[in-house]
């Protein structure tokens, strides 16, 4: 029997299962080409019924994650057309008049101008749905959110055609729990392990710490919903100009920039807020709103000593709560989940500071997971009889076509008024892609299946040579126009990774880019250009041969010819659009930039001299 799992909401995801084994991943953003596509994932979902043969009366149960959901966002597009300036505006047009004067300011009525109703299931849909709910706020924090997010059911019944009963509806963090817990090792090899999820808001908590045991119970620590880190990093990022919801990262690159004692005032305003009490955050002075009242606390510091102060204080509280956690219960195998999982050197400072022997946080810890995460809930609930989850294989998505044009002997192209030629090649070796890298040429990997989540793992990559400090520019300039401060990360094989790397956690833990760690003086000085340039410390992908043979053997051969067994590695996508899908957008890439080359399962495409 199939079981569907879907996130709908920001970057919206499903999953399917079949007979309890995980078989595929894939976010809508991948087929729509809008990053973030908080639609309902119609394409994600119409590509798993057709390339494994779904069967209606075949699908056990769809499970969606989230007991608590409404429209407003998604109606709006939020997550994928709000700039800056619209999320400003929402905060002194909508928000404002919520917290300050107690308003009850309709989301959709509001930006009524720009609803798409066109999206799945349609305008008429829509229309009813506004009809029915049109003194409703549309916002997820309404009293009628749980009634509200039934209409996901309505929408699954249309598309797939089944029955009522077998929709049902998964507990947000208790989602992020079992992802985390049923996709480590810890969960392989039987042992228990202490669970966390944090985030900012999902069913009315945000943050919970569990004891997964290997016999398959769990066991429940703490739960509540006054953690501040979520909410406040995400309105950091709108007060420094950068788009919430999806720039926080660029907040915590800049960080490392910012010395302690400059960013010393920063960080003792925001521990007035809240600090940890025992194994509970609590609030010392809760702030009315955390837009404005952040916003008028922080005029005149400098950026970076926010961007500093506000990464101390999340490392700051994050470890005072772990530790106290691991004393309390005992168990020091920690697993972190959850949309502040994300914060990769808050991780780093766990390993080295947390008192733990291990520390596992699984690929995509936010909610584009939670399609898996409601799915391994669900399983749980159920007793389900056999092993769940074996392993989890993250390139589980589409595989990359070849489309028309690469059938032909040259693709050509002209940009910036300048006429441009690409040989396509058919027969070709890793020594020669090792031997491309090493002159310096930026090629990118469209190769077998996709693999899921924000990360690329060298199936939708872009690769280039390490030791060149020069190649950040000629990326940032010619492809991916990233900020200038922020660092890319690199792909180093397994065998050799203890040489670059001074790691603070077992070594698979490194597999998915979401752990930091210091690098060596070899690492420093071989990986320089996938590395941060301050801190040198580094966001590896440890590359093991039974997960990616290709991909291992094309970085061994690179290794062979240089005596660098790592390359830079950073995702496959132009700015501001999702990682590519397949190769008829690893093309359009080739199209509009100026990359060197692409490889192909059975072409390189290879810009002439």
């Amino acid at each position: 029997m199939d079981i569907i799992g879907i996130n709908w909401e920001q970057n919206s995801t499903a999953s399917l299962w079949r007979d309890g084994e995980f078989i595929a991943c894939v976010s809508e953003e991948r087929f729509t080409r809008k990053k973030n596509d908080e639609s309902y994932p119609l394409n994600a979902i119409t590509w798993i019924l057709n390339e494994f043969k779904v069967e209606k009366e075949n699908i056990e149960a769809v499970v969606f994650v989230s007991t608590m959901w409404s429209y407003g966002y998604t109606l709006t597009r939020h997550y994928t057309n709000f700039s800056v300036k619209d999320y400003i505006d929402e905060q002194h047009n909508i928000w404002k008049p919520r917290i300050y004067d107690g308003k009850n300011i309709s989301q959709v009525n509001y930006y009524k101008d720009r609803l798409d109703l066109e999206q799945y299931p349609g305008e008429e849909f829509w229309n009813e749905v506004l009809d029915r709910y049109k003194e409703d706020s549309g916002h997820v924090s309404s009293e009628s959110s749980k009634e509200i997010a039934k209409i996901r059911k309505d929408v699954v019944i249309r598309h797939l055609g089944i029955k009522e009963e077998k929709i049902v509806f998964m507990d947000h963090s208790s989602s992020h729990a079992a992802y985390g817990y049923y996709t480590s090792n810890e969960h392989l090899q039987g042992r228990d392990a202490l669970v966390v999820t944090l985030d900012a808001f999902g069913d009315n908590v945000n943050y919970s710490a569990l004891i997964f045991r290997g016999d398959g119970t769990k066991e429940e620590i703490v739960k509540g919903a006054s953690f501040i880190i979520g909410r406040l990093y995400r309105y950091i990022t709108l007060i420094l100009g950068l788009r919430p919801n999806e720039h926080e990262y660029k907040v915590m690159g800049m960080a490392p920039y910012c010395k302690d004692k400059y960013s010393e005032n920063v960080f003792n305003l925001f521990k007035s807020y809240q600090d940890v009490d025992g194994i509970e955050f609590k609030y010392k002075s809760k702030p009315k709103d955390m837009y404005f009242e952040v916003r008028n606390m922080l005029e005149g510091e400098r950026f970076d000593s926010i961007c500093g102060g506000v990464q101390r204080y999340t490392e700051y509280l994050l470890t005072k709560w772990i530790k106290n956690l691991t004393e309390l219960t005992g168990v020091k195998r920690l697993i972190v989940t959850g949309g502040v999982g994300m914060n990769v050197k808050a991780n780093m400072v766990l390993a080295k500071e947390g008192g733990l022997e291990n520390i596992y946080i699984p690929p995509s810890p936010d909610d584009s997971s939670q399609a898996m995460g409601a799915v391994l809930e669900y399983l749980r609930q159920k007793k389900y009889q056999g092993e769940i989850l074996k392993g989890l294989n993250v390139y589980s998505g589409p595989k990359a076509n070849t489309p028309e044009v690469l059938k032909n002997k040259y693709i050509e192209k002209e940009i910036n008024g300048i006429k441009q030629r690409y040989i396509v090649q058919k027969k070709f070796n890793n020594s020669e892609i090792a031997e491309l890298l090493a002159k310096g040429m930026v090629i990118a990997r469209c190769h077998g299946k996709q693999e899921f989540g924000a990360r690329a793992l060298g199936n939708r990559s872009i690769m280039a040579d390490p030791r060149r400090n020069e190649v950040k520019q000629i990326i940032n300039e010619k492809i991916k126009s990233r900020d200038f401060w922020m660092p890319f990360a690199c792909s180093v094989i397994s065998e050799k990774a203890d040489e670059y790397f001074l790691m603070d956690a077992e070594m698979s833990s490194y597999e998915y880019m979401t752990l930091c760690c210091m690098t060596t003086d070899k690492g420093k000085r071989d990986l320089q250009a996938a590395i941060h340039p301050y801190d040198n410390t580094c966001r590896p992908q440890i590359v093991y041969k039974h997960k990616n043979r290709e991909y291992h053997e094309l970085i061994e051969a690179f290794g062979e010819l240089t005596g660098v067994y790592g390359i830079l590695n950073t995702s496959f996508n132009l700015h501001g659009l999702p990682i590519v899908n397949n190769a008829d957008d690893a093309v359009h890439v080739l199209e509009n930039s100026e990359i060197d080359g692409i490889l192909f399962e059975d072409r390189l495409v290879i810009r002439e001299n």
